[in-house]
């Protein structure tokens, strides 16, 4: 059954330029910020989580690179790969954004986790927590080559915007419940890691009542609400494109994705100050050269930022050096 699809042709520059500001320049910058910054260190689910959006942007603009974006029969070879992985790229990034509300509810949940891994290497819990995207990716593209070749009179230019599969059985189903379901784990996760922090804190103050625990700031639960808003977006595009109901609005916020998660990740303190003084010499300059350059704190990644570690960290930090907790390591 072929499937009607809108004609948005006219809102490809839109399209294009949602795409190329947040996932051509403001992601790549955060991410190089997260690997060269000394200040605005975040933990490899989040960078990978933000990798991953870069791809899906550019995913979606291989028309643009190719020179075909207004083209309504684009090379075929260059709309079949597209239209592979367009249908790839949704499932990718759902379970890059699972990996990053996993990690933070085990830190929140389970703060003694990092003992209990202690005998597993660090580099095989970093391929644990980071191919699965990467392995989905390639799972629905190959599926979705396969469709395609065998039915190539079904690969088109969708909507005018980029190649798809004119087709609505195919990727019908599969891609939105995949997604939908994944979306639903991501809400399920940050509500419960919400409750689970705060009963914490509630907890803390019951035992000792003595102990000052801070108040939370805002900053990290507003951004917390702008994650669960885009998920919830998400999991609305979803079931948009289940029902064959999307439309321009539908698309756009398709492509205000990897803005989003620029600008959920990106504004926050650390990141912005980083930014401030990029270039900037350091104004310490020791009198004495035997003094050497000053001594750096170090401090360990955080997901949100220097200001806000409150919102990530567990309620009682583990101090692997040390048998006993002690009050000033309650949040």
């Amino acid at each position: 059954m072929r499937a009607h699809q809108p004609d948005l042709s006219a809102l490809t520059p839109l399209f294009f330029t949602i795409h190329l500001v947040g996932g051509h320049v403001g992601l790549p910058a955060l991410v190089a910020t997260f690997l060269l910054s000394k200040t605005a260190k975040r933990h490899a689910t989040v960078v990978n989580f933000c990798v991953v959006w870069i791809l899906y942007s550019i995913i979606y603009c291989l028309l643009l690179y190719g020179g075909r974006a207004t083209q309504e029969h684009p090379p075929h070879a260059l709309c079949l790969a597209q239209a592979a992985m367009t249908y790839s790229a949704p499932p990718m990034a759902v379970v890059a954004g699972l990996a990053v509300v996993l990690q933070i509810w085990t830190t929140v949940a389970v703060p003694c986790k990092e003992a209990r891994l202690a005998s597993v290497p660090r580099w095989l819990q970093l391929v644990a927590i980071l191919l699965p995207p990467y392995l989905v990716f390639i799972a629905f593209s190959v599926a979705a080559a396969y469709h395609g070749y065998k039915n190539s009179h079904l690969v088109h230019a969708k909507n005018g915007l980029y190649c798809g599969f004119m087709d609505g059985n195919f990727g019908r189903f599969a891609v939105p419940i995949f997604c939908g379901l994944f979306v639903a784990l991501i809400i399920g996760f940050e509500v419960a890691t919400i409750v689970r922090y705060f009963r914490g804190r509630r907890l803390i103050k019951k035992v000792f009542p003595l102990v000052d625990t801070q108040k939370p700031s805002l900053s990290p639960w507003c951004r917390v609400a702008l994650f669960l808003l885009y998920a919830v977006l998400t999991l609305g595009v979803c079931v948009m494109d289940l029902a064959q109901g999307l439309r321009g609005l539908g698309y756009m916020i398709q492509a205000g994705l990897p803005f989003a998660a620029f600008m959920i990740f990106g504004l926050q303190k650390d990141v912005v100050m980083a930014w401030m003084t990029c270039g900037r010499h350091s104004r310490w300059t020791p009198e004495d050269p035997s003094l050497g350059a000053p001594r750096r704190t170090s401090r360990p990644e955080s997901f949100m930022s220097s200001t806000t570690i409150d919102s990530t960290t567990p309620i009682v930090t583990y101090r692997p050096w040390g048998p006993m907790q002690s009050a000033a390591s309650v949040v």
